[in-house]
């Protein structure tokens, strides 16, 4: 699901002497590529950005003398490989995926669906891991795929980690950038942030996908500082009747303490 362009600083805003403009739109370039681009023209992501095509033109231009984006006979972009360079420093440091990698395996199994981490990305989700079952579910979102934080079981635990201040203003943005998904998903995901901070679960019946019914619960705060949470999607037609509530809503939440004391006992031997 791609998301919406984030608003840009404008003229008529108060301005911030440091804040470089040509990098925020090269950015939004990059990050306006959607997984299913075969190829893009300037025009599409000039329509994707609300940015003239003269700049896009200029800024696709040094990200190809740069190395992030490749171009084709047709003169249509892709992004190129040399991306995953700047990504991949942000994985590394979270040692938590290669920590819980075989915990969430056997749970994946045991579930007969799929497990994943995820953290906040604005008023979305992105995945940084995801195990599943050679027979688990049609959807499987790969590490860097985002939904919307309101929508998703893992999305509702990381809002429920969160100080009441911060949740209540990350509430308030969601409301105002996406009413419609608020006015279809904002009553479930209040439920479900007040039900994980109860029970330490919480779960979404179909709410992003319809054939599968999901468990998230909060995991932990990473060194560097972000919210990690933890999920398991199941197709609906493997489920009993009350299984994610009773069982393995509870067992996620065992599986994320687990995977704590686990990085707590890391930390101490690397001290």
């Amino acid at each position: 699901m791609p998301n919406p362009p984030r608003p840009r600083q404008r003229a008529s805003d108060a301005p911030d002497p440091f804040f470089a403009t040509t990098l925020a739109r090269g950015l939004e370039v990059l990050a306006a590529f959607r997984p299913t681009d075969a190829s893009v023209a300037n025009s599409e992501l000039a329509a994707r950005t609300g940015l003239s095509r003269p700049t896009v033109s200029r800024l696709t231009n040094t990200l190809l003398r740069l190395g992030y984006v490749r171009r084709d006979a047709g003169g249509r972009y892709r992004l190129s490989t040399h991306v995953l360079r700047v990504a991949y420093p942000v994985l590394a440091q979270l040692r938590i995926r290669q920590l819980a990698r075989p915990l969430m395996r056997d749970f994946a199994e045991q579930a007969r669906g799929t497990v994943s981490i995820g953290t906040i990305d604005g008023t979305d989700l992105v995945y940084v891991e995801t195990v599943r079952t050679a027979d688990g579910t049609d959807f499987v979102p790969d590490i860097g795929v985002s939904l919307p934080l309101a929508q998703a079981a893992m999305g509702r635990a990381l809002l429920s980690m969160l100080p009441e201040a911060e949740r209540r203003a990350l509430l308030a943005r969601i409301r105002a950038d996406s009413p419609g998904l608020w006015k279809s998903y904002g009553r479930n995901a209040e439920r479900a942030i007040a039900q994980c901070r109860a029970e330490g679960f919480c779960v979404s019946l179909g709410d992003f996908r319809g054939e599968i019914h999901a468990a998230g619960a909060p995991l932990m705060t990473a060194p560097s500082g972000e919210q990690l949470a933890i999920n398991c999607g199941v197709p609906v037609y493997r489920l009993r009747t009350g299984e994610l509530e009773r069982e393995i809503g509870p067992r996620l939440a065992a599986l994320a303490a687990s995977i704590r004391s686990l990085a707590q006992g890391s930390g101490r031997r690397a001290a």
